[in-house]
């Protein structure tokens, strides 16, 4: 394909890449513009697919390369440098010092500021800026890369993509009724659901009995609670406070030895990811064949690392994580935030999944497949994610 690819001895595929490269070539002309605008690679070594099938990796492009961005789909880019084109992951690029985002038609996406951040005059953290109190509403106009082009108070400008989330509802406040505030710890007494609107109704979501949450204000009869990062809304009544007993209770039902990588990873995932033990042992199967549990290991020549041996940009991303909220990126606890962090946010879609399986051993098998294919995609996705799925369902879904 391209004089500047050399191929590295081991092959990691990016995760969802290979599964929209097909519809990339079709979205382009509607997304943007051939040739809409300019990139270069922001990792060491960015990998490179052919864009059509069957989609075989071609090589890798060196830092600092400047390619051409013809589309964007999900997670996945459709480059063109050389007169050539190939698939890439959109996280291993970043903006061209000189180039902005076009065709503002595309997004103008309603999201806010997740944190205290900036507003760019241009699309390089160099120039001159405002300051952004988290919680501002902004309207983005386009992305490239890790930059996004917004529209803050009739000002337009740049910021940093990853600055930016969904907007949360805000506590009810009639007057005529106060609204207590705290920060909680509370278990659900009864099977309930928890609604998006304060009104308890509209969309929502079901709950199992044992569920716990933070209850974060009072209003009436009404409680405001959070739980995996979301916050909603669900009936007061239905909540208690948890108990020493419950956190007793969860502590007992791990099967690992205490004290072990293997006890703490799983204890996330069923307190503080809510999984049930079927998506729990399906998410434990991938980290075993992953890392082994180990949170400090290398992969890949070192383009891979941690517990879910992050790769290449997906790394720098857990770095930047790590660094930007206080945490040691080599330790499990940086790992399994920065996890909760992406899984809800980027990968949204595989936690609504791991959710909604069933609790049996067919639930921990398909968990196990689910999150392989789609999470981890490491090569020879069908055989590892088969592999891996069956660990889940034979091996550890029986420990007691």
């Amino acid at each position: 394909m391209m004089n500047t690819l050399c191929k590295p001895s081991k092959l990691r595929a990016l995760a969802l890449l290979l599964l929209i490269a097909a519809l990339l070539p079709l979205l382009a002309p509607q997304a943007r513009a051939e040739g809409s605008y300019k990139a270069v690679v922001a990792v060491d070594s960015m990998k490179v697919y052919a864009s059509k099938a069957p989609y075989d990796y071609l090589g890798a492009l060196p830092r600092g390369t400047e390619v051409k961005v013809k589309g964007v789909m999900g997670n996945a880019a459709l480059i063109n440098v050389g007169g050539k084109s190939g698939i890439v992951q959109v996280a291993d690029l970043a903006a061209a010092s000189e180039t902005t985002p076009t065709d503002e038609a595309d997004l103008n996406l309603a999201l806010v500021a997740t944190r205290e951040t900036r507003l760019y005059k241009k699309p390089k953290t160099s120039s001159s800026y405002a300051s952004v109190a988290a919680g501002t509403s902004v309207t983005v106009l386009a992305v490239n890369g890790q930059c996004a082009k917004v529209r803050v108070g009739g000002k337009v400008g740049y910021m940093l993509y990853s600055h930016l989330g969904e907007s949360v509802a805000e506590t009810p406040t009639a007057t005529d009724e106060p609204v207590r505030t705290g920060n909680a710890p509370v278990v659900t007494n009864q099977s309930s659901r928890v609604y998006a609107d304060a009104g308890l109704s509209g969309d929502s979501i079901a709950v199992d009995k044992g569920t716990k949450m933070t209850l974060l204000a009072i209003k009436g009869d009404t409680a405001m609670v959070e739980r995996n990062g979301a916050i909603g809304y669900m009936a007061l009544s239905h909540l208690e406070k948890a108990s020493a007993e419950t956190t007793s209770r969860t502590a007992r039902s791990n099967p690992f030895s205490e004290g072990s990588n293997e006890y703490v990873i799983y204890a996330f995932l069923i307190g503080e990811m809510g999984y049930n033990r079927a998506a729990a042992m399906g998410v434990m199967a991938n980290i075993k064949y992953e890392s082994g549990y180990r949170p400090v290991c290398d992969g890949d020549r070192g383009t891979s690392y941690g517990i879910c041996q992050w790769h290449a940009g997906r790394k720098s991303s857990l770095i930047s994580y790590c660094t930007e909220n206080g945490l040691d990126y080599n330790t499990l606890d940086g790992q399994l935030r920065f996890f909760k962090y992406e899984i809800t946010s980027r990968y949204a879609t595989v936690h609504a999944y791991l959710k909604g399986v069933e609790n049996t051993a067919e639930g921990a098998y398909d968990a196990g497949y689910y999150f392989c294919f789609n999470y981890e995609a490491p090569a020879a996705r069908t055989s590892q994610s088969t592999k891996r799925a069956t660990y889940a369902r034979d091996t550890l879904w029986e420990l007691k």
